[in-house]
């Protein structure tokens, strides 16, 4: 087969990346091996401040392409300079919100449809009408959220008639912040009109877990492929890893308010109550966007237990650290659609062989990995008893040195990016044939 151009549309990309970056990342790190020339089509600046560099030189074979964007980051931002100025959807879980935070709330609800980068489609659909002239790809993949980034993808598929499959990390009208913060009648019909437009033209659809879109008849063009590891991360030198002093609970990136672990606060709580010479051996050490409440909640639940909040570390440190964990945190938000959620942290835990921590729906898409491949518990968020048996459980374990989990490594091999990125590369193949 000839060689295949892709043209790729992310609002995520070095150095602007973040977590939204990983995915999309990894599967144009498989197609540049796999012989696919790359286009991106992304912004020239984000809102987030996040920056960090490509992690891989192959990168640089990718033909990158930035347009303008105008972000309402002054609107959008908390006013407190405290804490982090974020735009979406930190805004929906404020406490105490003063009348420029409920302000921001109701803009971003109800005119800022269907996301915060709304304006985005202003530049980046000129942008991608020249990019489609001059570079000539043979196919458009996209990758939500935001959920704008669909919307250029489908009116550059209209325009161009080259075949696209769109990608969704989240849900889009289903997506969990709606369901503590409903939009008005008007916005969330016109975001469901934007939603079923884009899922009706597009030719295919991949999504990280099913449950997305209840509501729409898409079955005949949907993929499953969800999030995985990148057998390149895993670490073989294991020289620089350090003893800790202290029993070490590590958690890496974002916590919002719906995330907040209710059973590990309480199970917390009651180590220090039952066990004040254990609660004195424990350190919990956080890496990212932690919300402030849940810090200030978490450091209140002990005087004992060591805490250390840190931001966000490059992925290679990241990757690191696991491996010098004694225990691996996960939290999945309490929402309606939450036992869909699979986060991409519990693919970089799944590889660490460290054992792994769960806090979420025990039903959940997230539940049901970590017991396939047998690399921890999960508790639900009120199951404080169950979150205490187990930390003492892990916690006597590794004073013996005694591993309490032997995960099931053909499992865990299902879910390498280069099984997965197979997936995708056979669904494009077939969309380009087919047109």
């Amino acid at each position: 087969m000839s060689r295949k151009k892709i043209l790729i549309i992310s609002y995520y990309w070095y150095p602007f990346a973040g977590v939204g970056a990983y995915r999309v990342s990894r599967f144009i790190k498989y197609l540049l091996r796999n012989n696919w020339e790359v286009v991106i089509l992304t912004t020239k600046k984000s809102a987030s401040g996040i920056t960090q560099q490509a992690d891989h030189p192959i990168f640089e074979k990718c033909k990158v392409y930035r347009s303008n964007i105008i972000e309402p980051v002054g609107l959008l931002s908390s006013g407190d300079k405290k804490k982090e100025k974020t735009s979406n959807p930190s805004i929906f879980y404020r406490k105490n919100t003063n009348w420029k935070s409920k302000l921001a709330v109701w803009a971003r609800l109800n005119l800022m449809v269907p996301d915060a980068k709304f304006t985005w489609k202003w530049f980046a659909i000129p942008l991608g009408k020249k990019i489609i002239r001059k570079e000539s790809p043979d196919i458009i993949f996209s990758t939500s959220p935001p959920p704008t980034t669909n919307l250029i993808a489908k009116k550059l598929a209209e325009w161009s008639k080259l075949p696209w499959v769109a990608d969704f990390r989240d849900p889009w009208t289903n997506i969990y912040y709606y369901d503590d913060n409903p939009q008005s009648k008007i916005a969330k019909k016109k975001n469901q009109k934007f939603e079923s437009a884009a899922l009706t033209k597009a030719d295919h659809i991949t999504v990280v877990n099913n449950g997305f879109f209840p509501e729409n008849n898409i079955d005949g063009k949907v993929t499953r492929i969800t999030n995985g590891f990148d057998p390149d991360d895993i670490v073989e030198n294991t020289e620089q890893i350090v003893a800790n002093s202290k029993f070490t609970i590590r958690y890496f990136g974002s916590m919002k308010i719906n995330q907040k672990p209710d059973s590990l606060i309480s199970a917390l709580k009651k180590i220090e109550d039952s066990n004040p010479k254990i609660a004195d051996k424990l350190a919990f050490e956080f890496y990212g966007s932690i919300d402030p409440d849940i810090q200030a909640e978490l450091k209140k639940s002990s005087s004992k237990i060591e805490f250390s909040f840190t931001g966000y570390i490059s992925h290679q440190e990241m990757m690191r650290l696991t491996l010098q964990s004694d225990l691996l945190l996960l939290t999945i938000g309490k929402s309606r659609n939450s036992k869909f959620a699979l986060s991409t942290k519990v693919f970089e835990y799944m590889i660490s062989g460290k054992p792994v921590l769960g806090i979420g729906p025990v039903d959940g898409a997230a539940s049901e990995l970590v017991q396939k491949t047998n690399i921890g518990e999960f508790f639900e968020h009120t199951d404080s008893d169950g979150v205490f048996k187990f930390i003492l459980k892990v916690f006597e374990a590794s004073k013996k040195e005694k591993a309490l989990f032997e995960r099931d490594q053909d499992e865990v091999d299902k879910y390498s990016f280069k099984n997965l990125s197979s997936q995708l590369i056979e669904i494009l193949e077939h969309q380009i044939e087919r047109k």
